[in-house]
């Protein structure tokens, strides 16, 4: 009889310790990955319904912004380390979540892509 009872626990324990691992490696993996141009908030226009990073606005704000390929620009926020990043290509890999009422993109992972 002990040696069922040993048996049962060490494959529930067994089965946890696996789901335990499955559930960290999702969490790694969790995200959507994008391209587009980092932008700071301060140099984005709107040309044709679309944004657009326009340098020559000399935007000096402390918010960043992604503008995806289709246009949709979207506040950055973890924008620490992209300082002097502006109009750079990127892929990124990142989650959207609510900051202050407001959606954001929280950058997880990013790429420099070659313009073009």
């Amino acid at each position: 009889m002990r040696k069922i009872a040993g048996l049962v626990v060490f494959a529930l324990a067994s089965m946890l310790l696996v789901q335990a691992q499955d559930q960290g490696g999702q969490d790694k993996d969790k995200g959507t990955e994008m391209t587009g141009i980092l932008c700071n908030a301060g140099n984005v226009a709107t040309t044709d319904g679309k944004s657009v990073c326009d340098p020559s606005k000399g935007g000096k704000s402390a918010d960043m912004v992604f503008i995806d390929d289709q246009g949709k620009a979207t506040k950055i926020a973890n924008p620490e380390g992209m300082k002097g990043m502006s109009g750079q290509k990127v892929k990124v890999k990142c989650e959207m979540k609510m900051v202050q009422g407001e959606e954001r993109m929280w950058i997880k992972n990013l790429e420099h892509l070659s313009p073009g």
